[in-house]
Order: structure tokens, then sequence, then C-alpha cells
């Protein structure tokens, strides 16, 4: 009797296949998660040829296009979020609670979100820039004022560092 590498099981066969990457012994049950050793890449396939025998003729099949990065479009949340519903909702003349009762929130859910405890989700932020009137999210593209990257005006890490002499 041996025991499977996966989950422990004694049997009288194992199978060698390859799991993400590794090369295992397993039982009957577990070698369905696995590749065997004789098909596995770890380059992936091979490209096709077109067309028959002669040099002239040969050709691989052309990559496919790469898709855009989802995460390229997606907006995020400013940085500055908490200030942003903070102001708009002041400029109002609106409390946590009156602004809590118009949006159908809890007054804490609005107050954690001002005070940089919690991050709206995308409903939560659609409804507050709709009342509010204001914009809490930016293209992943844009650039944020607190990361100007490199020039004169943003912080880089030696603003934020100490050095002892």
């Amino acid at each position: 009797m041996q025991m499977c590498e996966l989950c422990g099981k004694l049997t009288n066969k194992l199978y060698k296949v390859i799991i993400e990457g590794s090369e295992m012994q397993v039982c009957k049950e577990c070698a369905k998660f696995g590749k065997s050793p004789k098909t596995y890449s770890r380059l992936g396939k091979k490209p096709t040829i077109i067309g028959r025998g002669t040099s002239t003729n040969m050709q691989t099949k052309k990559p496919a296009k790469r898709r855009r990065d989802i995460f390229d479009t997606l907006p995020m949340l400013r940085e500055d979020y908490g200030d942003v519903i903070r102001e708009a909702r002041e400029k109002r003349g609106l409390s946590i609670e009156d602004l809590a009762k118009k949006l159908k929130m809890k007054a804490s859910t609005l107050q954690k979100f001002e005070r940089y405890e919690l991050e709206p989700n995308e409903r939560e932020i659609k409804i507050l820039e709709k009342e509010l009137k204001i914009n809490l999210t930016e293209s992943a593209g844009e650039e944020s004022p607190y990361y100007a990257g490199g020039d004169e005006e943003g912080f880089t890490l030696g603003d934020f560092i100490k050095i002892k002499k």
C-alpha cells in the first residue's frame, strides 16, 4: 500500500501526474487534477504549421491580439474621497445624520467614509456622487495629485524619511 501525495489516501496503485508544475504520485481520484508528464509542457503548445511541406508555404499561426487590460479602464476611488464627501456635505449645510437619512445609509458608515476607515463600494459611490454632485472616481491612467511622478511639486520618499545624524 502506498500513500497519495495529494489527499493522503492509501492505495495499491499510484499515478504520476504534474499538478501546477510539480510532479506528484497520486491516487486515481486525484489524478484528474493533473496532467500526465508525457502531455505536460511548461512552454505551452507549439505553433500550428499551416500549409504543406515546402518552405515557401510554411507559416506559423499569428498570435491573438492582446486584449486591453480591464484595470486600465476601471475607475478608481480618489485618494481624498473622505475630504471630498465631508466638504460637499458641509457646503450643503447637512449633518451626517441628515445626509444618511437622505441616502438611506447608516450615519456611522458615512462617518467612516469621511475618516477614511471604510471605502465606499460602487453602488455607494454612485449614490454619493449623485446626491452631493461630486466626483469620487478617477481613471486608472490619471495621475493622482499626491504622486506627481518626479517633478518639484510631488512627494518623494525623501520627503517622508528622517535621517539620523
